[in-house]
């Protein structure tokens, strides 16, 4: 049985944000994730904004956290080799009472020491987007605003960790947990038993059923459902900066969100679910994306809408909307990240920092690692290259001039990159994550079947063992006359 001092639970963007934090240290650390891979749960349901830190109440720990996990970014982006873009935001206002409330966010902001925020008019918006709303009279204005793919900062997360040592264990759901009488921690999994002196719950929508695994009933969460949309590429008056209308108490209102890749997303609604797993679309909820996209951006085109999706945000019950991160009052050695709702994407960094120290102040002890390497080798995307550069991959790898995804130009060898890299693809969501083969406008229409055939290839798997992401979600039964090969 293998024994580590830290057991992060749940392999979302907050869970390997601490596993590559605790990979800095001279420690042995494992992360869990119930998955087929990192980033599938709360992570890959929200539209990647690093929030400013305008928006938490001042004093609170999200306040704290937003900011410093905000500033962490740009830093990370290049140590990580992760995709960031600065738009800048706007939270834009229509009336009187909306000007009223932007200044009390601008106070916010100052408090919280966020930088070179303003309220701006109407002419010096529309001199950025010139297809605002006729009636968009004001807005707060937070240059600083960035913009990630979460998934691909997870991942980022997780490799990173993994090379400095950090075991990262996907399809690995945490069936019981036991404390022993040494103060060590015994948790099983379908496939094998694993103990340590630390555990960190980090386990997303699922954190307070984890935590009652260990006799723990400290808080209570609940899913928040929230509907997106993807808009092609092609968009004719495409946003440049990230817009919000002025929020309401629970949320943040419907954005339009320019992308890392060059789509804008639009998104979300908030609805308070019951069931933890309900990622269907509802029609009322994308008709009030449109309409609420519209009251910004009244020409944006609906018909170039190419994806909608769902995601659920973790909130924890009675606990002033804030994140609940802290050591267990009843069981030590278990530390708490639950409740990592908005802005969790610009926190995940200072969440990583935070639960540092309350490990160290919890007993384990701390000490940096002299090899530690902060830096992660991305592999080529081939459709950001130069001809020359393309033609001199093309000569090292014929599998790079085999263009598998047309729609965003990604070829055989990336994929098989995907399929062989240090947390290896396995699913079509995992290659689409990674290299987004299936992200464009056909949405995989001319490619899964490619990329089914290069997995099977690859894994010496059939292709009817091929799964789009959990277990039970393969798209092939068998092959026809010959079939896929």
């Amino acid at each position: 049985m293998n024994h580590y001092d830290i057991i992060i639970i749940g392999g979302g963007i907050t869970g390997t944000a601490i596993a590559h934090e605790c990979s800095k240290y001279k420690l042995t650390a494992a992360l869990l994730e119930r998955g087929t891979d990192i980033g599938i749960g709360a992570t890959k349901g929200n539209g990647g904004v690093v929030h400013p830190g305008y928006d938490p109440t001042p004093g609170s720990l999200k306040a704290k956290i937003n900011v410093r996990g905000a500033n962490l970014y740009p830093k990370l982006a290049r140590d990580l080799n992760f995709g960031i873009i600065n738009p800048g935001m706007f939270v834009i206002g229509f009336t009187d009472a909306d000007e009223a409330a932007l200044k009390h966010k601008l106070e916010f902001g100052i408090k919280n020491g966020v930088r070179d925020l303003a309220i701006i008019n109407a002419d010096q918006m529309r001199s950025r987007e010139p297809h605002l709303a006729a009636n968009a009279r004001y807005a707060l204005y937070a240059p600083t605003a960035t913009v990630v793919d979460p998934f691909e900062v997870a991942i980022a997360f997780a490799e990173n960790a993994k090379a400095n040592g950090v075991a990262i264990l996907t399809s690995q759901p945490v069936t019981a947990i036991q404390k022993k009488e040494d103060g060590s921690f015994l948790i099983n999994t379908p496939d094998q038993q694993l103990s340590c002196s630390y555990i960190v719950n980090a386990a997303g929508n699922h954190a307070d059923d984890v935590a009652r695994l260990a006799g723990i009933s400290e808080y209570q969460m609940k899913p928040r459902h929230g509907d997106l949309l993807v808009l092609d590429k092609d968009m004719v008056n495409k946003p440049k900066t990230v817009m919000f209308p002025c929020p309401g108490p629970d949320t943040k209102g419907i954005a339009c969100i320019p992308t890392v890749h060059g789509n804008t997303i639009v998104g979300s609604t908030a609805t308070m679910m019951d069931d933890k797993e309900a990622l269907n679309n509802y029609a009322p909820g994308i008709q009030a994306l449109i309409d609420g996209v519209h009251k910004i951006l009244p020409e944006l085109d609906a018909g170039k809408i190419i994806r909608t999706f769902a995601g659920l945000r973790p909130v924890v019950l009675n606990n002033n909307n804030d994140f609940f991160i802290a050591e267990s009052l009843t069981v030590k050695g278990f530390i708490h990240a639950a409740g990592i709702q908005s802005p969790g994407v610009a926190s995940a960094p200072a969440i990583a920092e935070t639960v540092r120290d309350l490990l160290d102040d919890a007993g384990l002890e701390m000490k940096l690692k002299p090899d530690y390497n902060p830096f992660r080798e991305k592999k080529p995307v081939f459709g950001t290259l130069s001809i020359d550069e393309q033609d001199f991959l093309i000569q090292k790898n014929p599998a790079y001039g085999r263009i598998v995804c047309r729609c965003e130009t990604v070829t055989e060898g990336e994929i098989v990159d995907a399929i062989h890299g240090i947390i290896p693809a396995r699913t079509l969501d995992a290659i689409k994550r990674r290299t987004r083969a299936g992200m464009g406008r056909c949405q995989s229409g001319f490619c899964q079947y490619k990329v089914i055939s290069i997995l099977s290839r690859e894994l010496g798997l059939p292709v009817s063992d091929i799964c789009l992401e959990d277990r039970g979600s393969q798209q092939l039964c068998g092959s026809v006359k010959g079939g896929v090969k």
